[in-house]
């Protein structure tokens, strides 16, 4: 009996230790590190406490956004994780989603920034709703948001700052490094085949010597009448007219239009830089651009450079995509910045157009400052992504060299220059472009045709 009370008092004992080991050992099993440990919390100079926002959501719309998609690369993993983090972190939703597909857009945001509701929104606009926007006050003025400070911050995008604004007073924002846009794609094996090195436009543009004039002098090497009948076989380039022509009047110190300092546009077109470009332009197309075949689908400059049929496109960098237009193009090619023009003060850069970010004027101070430091917050980059060199991560897999990174793109990103035609709402830039680069108008011709109805257009954003 003794023996038996004895074993019953050690099982007891042991299944109360046993329990007691669980209870104690659990919490350390299943303890979550927290892979942001060392981040340091940013708190609320008011109350000196941790930034809390009680749940506030605040939505950033646009018109393409998965706010439910799932991430495609470690890199979007890894920002999904940290975004995730900095919700909790600072007790708010802040999210990026569609409001309205890319028609409808406008409209929303305008009835929206009229009549007001209960979500908190960043709306996401591009030139159809920005000068008529700021027009009829549906923006608020970002010059009086004293919770973020968008002209110092580094990580917010000046050119895009510096592009919505009325005297003191400016209405959007944009993070992140500017976009690179328009540049200049060219064919290594054309030139290598031309007895040219293969990577002379990017060494003509690191010595400051990639201009309208170096550019012309490799196209008439590469522009060939194979057969000697006097008709070109080979042309130098095939890009696009539109991008080209953006592209060489920034590179002049010309543009279509422009804003002075008090931040009325005007009729850029016709000044002596802008006409200087357009000569140019006039004559490169006419001299080197491959003619578009009877029949040929309005793309074809796209289809004769992938084909290699031509050394030369003039476009945007969007092309370079790791699963884009030229992924399967058979020839190495590379990216420079657009050549530049006599009057381009020596500085490569890209035309910088990128969309805008606006806060809905509908909102009462307090709320507007809350919404802008809540995205404020939510825009940092998670921790391995907030090197100098971070961002240019996103675009190797798109380029076959890194010097499209290394130079070209991180000139891009250095010197943004602002572009206002995009602006002017109902402008149609083709009023000129079409005709110059086709050849049946003069440039003095298609400003005189085209600059009363602009200047109508001008004027009235101007009121």
């Amino acid at each position: 009996m003794i023996k038996n009370t004895w074993k019953k008092a050690v099982c007891v004992g042991l299944a109360s230790l046993m329990v007691v080991s669980a209870l104690t050992a659990a919490p350390k099993k299943g303890k979550k590190k927290d892979p942001y440990k060392s981040v340091e919390k940013q708190k609320d100079p008011k109350t000196k406490r941790v930034y809390d926002f009680k749940g506030m959501e605040v939505i950033i719309g646009d018109w393409w956004s998965d706010a439910d998609r799932t991430p495609a690369t470690k890199e979007e993993e890894d920002r999904f994780a940290w975004r995730d983090w900095t919700n909790k972190t600072y007790n708010m939703k802040v999210i990026q989603k569609a409001t309205a597909g890319w028609g409808s857009q406008p409209q929303f945001v305008s009835n929206f920034c009229i009549t007001g509701g209960d979500e908190n929104y960043v709306f996401i606009i591009d030139g159809r709703s920005a000068n008529v926007g700021v027009k009829a006050g549906l923006f608020y003025d970002l010059s009086k948001i004293t919770s973020v400070d968008y002209k110092n911050d580094p990580k917010y995008d000046q050119g895009c700052v510096q592009k919505l604004t009325k005297g003191d007073a400016f209405y959007a924002f944009n993070w992140g490094k500017p976009e690179p846009k328009n540049g200049m794609f060219f064919n290594k094996r054309i030139l290598q085949e031309n007895g040219l090195d293969p990577d002379l436009p990017y060494d003509l543009q690191k010595s400051g010597k990639w201009t309208w004039e170096s550019f012309e002098d490799i196209c008439k090497k590469v522009q060939k009448d194979t057969d000697n009948d006097g008709v070109v076989d080979v042309y130098a380039m095939s890009s696009f007219n539109s991008e080209f022509s953006y592209a060489a009047l920034d590179s002049n110190g010309g543009s279509i239009i422009g804003r002075d300092k008090n931040g009325k546009y005007f009729n850029n077109a016709g000044s002596e830089n802008s006409m200087e470009a357009w000569n140019w332009i006039a004559r490169m197309f006419a001299t080197y651009q491959l003619p578009q075949a009877e029949g040929a689908n309005w793309d074809y400059f796209y289809t004769a450079f992938i084909n290699g049929e031509t050394c030369f496109l003039a476009d945007q960098e969007y092309n370079a995509q790791p699963n884009g237009r030229f992924s399967t193009m058979a020839d190495d090619w590379g990216f420079v910045c657009f050549p530049l023009g006599p009057h381009g003060n020596g500085v490569y850069k890209t035309i910088h157009d990128t969309n805008m970010c606006i806060i809905p004027s509908c909102y009462n101070a307090e709320t507007a400052n809350k919404i802008a430091k809540a995205v404020d917050l939510w825009i940092i980059d998670a921790p391995g992504y907030d090197g100098p060199d971070a961002w240019k991560e996103g675009y190797y897999g798109g380029f076959r060299d890194s010097r499209a990174v290394d130079e070209t793109l991180e000139l891009m990103a250095k010197t943004p220059n602002p572009r206002f035609d995009t602006l002017i709402s109902g402008l149609s830039q083709g009023d000129m472009i079409w005709g110059i680069t086709g050849g049946y108008q003069t440039p003095a011709e298609a400003y005189e045709a085209s600059k009363n109805v602009w200047q109508g257009l001008i004027d009235d954003c101007n009121r």
